[in-house]
């Protein structure tokens, strides 16, 4: 069985794209075969990874390329990965990547799919095709708001909060309509070191509890989409 994960939140800064990556580097650890996508024109991520400079992106994968044809990459961390770049913001057809993924349902357990801090056709692209819909939560009165707002998108998805540092059992009133994953992400300083050697926190400071509360994360919602 496949599952399709979007992680989004339309407010910025709120560890969106660090999200995608730990869950995968975590869901790998648990001996899930995973492939992260990179669905943001910013593509922080890709750039984050080290892959900015890739011949072929999700863009060549949504203009017909296969997976078997393109250069998608298996990162040292153990996960496939499909990066992007700035034309991706040309895209509006929201069915697109559902149809890619469709071809994939025997390869692997998890998709990931890391998407933009705004509502347009690629939030909409992962959200039709998203089996769940993993929003990282903080108390910040943005990040709440974000939250709110990415709730309100229609989508058919299983919908899940991922509580991030500061967050409160106040806040978990105001999202009746989603399930807390039961993990809690500290804050952490070590999230630059990690990047600046292209990887994860998981990989970089095992032990660390932001770690630890990633694992636990993937843990819930690995369980909850019945992967265990």
């Amino acid at each position: 069985m496949s599952s399709v994960i979007a992680v989004a939140n339309i407010a910025g800064g709120t560890f969106k794209s660090t999200s995608a990556h730990s869950l995968a580097v975590a869901s790998v650890e648990y001996g899930k075969k995973v492939l992260l996508i990179d669905l943001d024109p910013r593509a922080e991520l890709t750039f984050n990874l080290g892959y900015e400079k890739t011949r072929q992106t999700i863009v060549e994968i949504l203009q017909g390329l296969s997976l078997s044809q393109s250069n998608d990459i298996t990162t040292p961390e153990r996960f496939d990965f499909i990066g992007a770049d700035s034309r991706l913001a040309l895209f509006n057809d929201v069915n697109s990547l559902s149809t890619f993924l469709n071809t994939l349902l025997t390869q692997y357990d998890l998709v990931i799919i890391d998407t933009p801090a705004q509502i347009d056709s690629r939030l909409a692209m992962a959200l039709v095709a998203a089996d769940a819909l993993v929003i990282p939560t903080s108390a910040a009165i943005h990040s709440i708001r974000g939250a709110i707002s990415t709730l309100k998108v229609d989508s058919a998805a299983k919908k899940f909060i991922l509580p991030i540092d500061g967050f409160s059992t106040d806040q978990v009133k105001l999202f009746d309509n989603a399930i807390l994953i039961d993990a809690h992400i500290p804050f952490t300083s070590g999230i630059d070191a990690a990047t600046s050697q292209k990887r994860s926190v998981l990989s970089i400071d095992k032990s660390s509890d932001f770690a630890e509360a990633y694992r636990e994360a993937a843990y819930s919602l690995l369980e909850h989409l019945n992967h265990f």
